[in-house]
């Protein structure tokens, strides 16, 4: 800790009768090491429901990422069994509002950023594709957003009424051969469509500001694609695709009249929005006119049947939960289920109690509606279960093989295909250079004060970490708490010691901590397998840490000798989980705990109050998120790196 200078005290007690009348807080997190890529602590920064906090991903780059509250505090103090630590920090109404202004166009600009890098590498493949074709190829195809909720055709029979009066809607209203002219204008813009001659080296990703990227020529030409999809699936007034929605029978799915009015007329309104997009600038207007439109024909067939019918809003890329694994984890299945039943039912209530329904307020019937039913039909079916990767929107892609080769010698495409890959390539050096992670110098703390400094927000002292150890998340902690106006700070005990302290006080003391200290008789924890080997827990225990850190070491030897016989069998599993027990256990010898144990899940009635099941464990890797507020099966987040 750092002496703080007499004008800075000065200037700290003035700031403190200022906050007097009508403070603001912002919050610093401090958010104590467990085991994996976590084992230096995390840090973060929150305003009011907003986290925002750095973490570190593949390939050795460092993102900025919100979160809400609840979810975050789910996933770390519940989930991740981490004591989090809260310094309140008090500023003026100004200093709030910049401080969450420069967090939030961070935020944004850098998820920019990666956008762009994306579409740079699909640019490449594009174009790989494209010269195959003008080579003579057949087999590559694209896989069009929205497509899969009327392509593949498969042969299905007869057309869509709901479809037919939008067709005949939109040709009343534009004429009897718009929908073939637009087609057509879009087939000769395909034709002529032509790559960019910019030079990769003008693409810059540390310029100031909200980075604008040139629209690139996959975004141009997947637009333009979509579009005429959406023309085709139109003009054939195609049905949905049969695996494109759910229609259950139960019964209590079954439309009250008000629900059904409701939906009537946001299908009526829908019809214009539909053909007024028809005509649109917008350069995506196809994927927003293909999910529309599939919208449309399920709110027309909830009208006609008396029972809701939603779009599959499941993304493509979701992982998939085994049936076995399913079956392992009923009873949390089963608890899942009957939270987004609640959720569900909820949701549909504000319809039934007269609320007009608009985008939103179906989206987020759409959404609670695909949540219980995945769930259910998990269990009522021996299903296997999806697990998205990110918000519940209806957005089905479908290959599609009728390509648009643009009139281009076969030379420009060749040079236009080594242009992207170039392309492709420099602006991932840039990337690295510019979003590199670093342990000392840009890590999870830096990157929170680098961005409080660009805000220009006076907090009491300047945090450098360039020239201390405030790199290091407990550091840092401590040297906020002791030069920013620090008007509370607050401890959330992991979910372990909070649900230990909950039993000490109500029974024995002595014979439920025994109970609870190790991983075989303890009623809390549960063996995780995503955990390493370990007994004994020692987050609770400091002048026996060493001893029990012994007998964890003694333990993970065991289960390395144990593991390599049963390397055919476990695929290295037990030999690996006990790799990392040891070297887990090494530093409880020095008095140092970093290990606490992690949860897959925790049912409702064992949750803290103010947290939801924003995270369910079983998936089989990766981060996995609902949209705020909402529950979700997935497995837990993956260790973050803090310093």
């Amino acid at each position: 800790m750092r002496p703080v200078p007499l004008l800075a005290l000065a200037a700290l007690l003035l700031a403190r009768a200022a906050f007097a009348a009508s403070p603001r807080f912002v919050d610093y997190l401090y958010i104590e090491a467990n085991e994996g890529g976590s084992s230096g602590g995390h840090a973060a920064i929150r305003f009011g429901d907003e986290v925002y906090h750095f973490q570190h991903e593949r390939p050795g780059v460092l993102r900025l990422h919100r979160d809400d509250w609840r979810h975050f505090r789910y996933a770390y103090a519940v989930l991740e069994n981490r004591t989090m630590h809260t310094s309140r920090v008090a500023v003026a109404e100004a200093t709030y509002a910049r401080l969450r202004e420069e967090f939030s166009e961070r935020y944004l600009s850098e998820r920019r950023v990666f956008e762009q890098r994306d579409v740079l590498c699909d640019d490449r493949m594009l174009l790989e594709v494209l010269l195959a074709r003008q080579r003579g190829g057949t087999g590559a195809t694209l896989r069009i957003r929205g497509g899969g909720f009327f392509f593949p055709e498969d042969g299905r029979s007869g057309p869509s009424a709901a479809a037919l009066a939008l067709r005949m809607h939109v040709l009343e209203t534009y004429g009897p051969d718009a929908i073939g002219q637009r087609a057509a204008e879009i087939r000769a813009e395909l034709a002529r469509l032509a790559p960019a001659s910019d030079d990769p080296a003008t693409i810059d990703v540390a310029a100031p500001g909200f980075p604008h990227f040139p629209r690139t020529f996959s975004t141009r030409y997947r637009d333009l694609l979509t579009a005429l999809l959406a023309l085709r699936a139109l003009d054939d007034a195609l049905p949905l695709r049969r695996d494109a929605y759910w229609s259950p029978t139960d019964a209590g799915l079954q439309l009250e009249a008000t629900e059904r009015r409701a939906l009537d007329a946001y299908a009526d309104r829908l019809t214009g929005e539909l053909t007024r997009l028809l005509r649109s600038a917008r350069p995506d207007w196809g994927f927003a006119f293909l999910a529309g439109m599939a919208r449309l024909e399920a709110l027309r067939a909830s009208g006609e049947t008396g029972r809701l019918v939603l779009l599959d809003a499941f993304p493509p890329e979701s992982e998939v939960m085994p049936r076995s694994s399913v079956r392992q984890r009923r009873e949390a299945v089963l608890d899942l289920r009957a939270e987004a039943d609640d959720e569900f039912m909820r949701t549909r209530a504000r319809i039934q109690g007269g609320e007009t329904v608009d985008e939103a307020t179906f989206a987020a019937l759409e959404a609670a509606g695909n949540r219980f039913l995945e769930l259910d039909a998990a269990i009522t079916q021996d299903r296997a279960l999806r697990v998205p990767s990110g918000p519940l929107l209806p957005s089905r892609d479908a290959p599609w093989s009728d390509l648009i080769v643009p009139h281009l010698p076969s030379d420009d495409l060749v040079r236009s295909v080594a242009q992207a890959r170039a392309a492709e390539e420099g602006f991932a050096r840039r990337l690295q250079d510019r979003y590199g992670y670093n342990l000392i110098t840009r890590n999870c703390v830096s990157e929170i004060f680098r961005t409080v400094s660009a805000a220009g927000a006076d907090l009491g002292w300047h945090v450098d970490t360039g020239w201390s150890l405030d790199f290091i998340p407990f550091v840092s902690a401590r040297t906020v708490n002791a030069t920013w106006n620090v008007v509370q700070q607050s401890t959330i005990r992991s979910y372990r010691r909070s649900r230990l302290d909950d039993m000490v006080g109500g029974d024995n003391a002595f014979r439920v901590r025994l109970r609870e200290s190790n991983v075989v008789t303890s009623t809390i924890y549960r063996r995780n397998a995503d955990d390493s080997f370990f007994v004994l827990f020692t987050d609770d225990v400091v002048p026996l840490r060493p001893l029990f850190g012994t007998v964890n070491l003694a333990a993970a030897l065991g289960a390395v000798a144990a593991g390599l016989p049963l390397l055919p069998v476990d695929h290295g599993h037990t030999l690996w989980s006990g790799v990392r027990g040891a070297l887990f256990s090494l530093p409880e010898l020095a008095f140092v705990s970093l290990r606490k144990g992690s949860f897959d899940y925790v049912p409702r009635d064992r949750r803290p109050r103010d947290t939801g099941a924003e995270i369910f464990a079983g998936a089989a890797s990766a981060e996995r998120r609902w949209p705020a507020g909402v529950t979700t099966f997935t497995r837990r987040p993956p260790a973050r790196t803090g310093a």
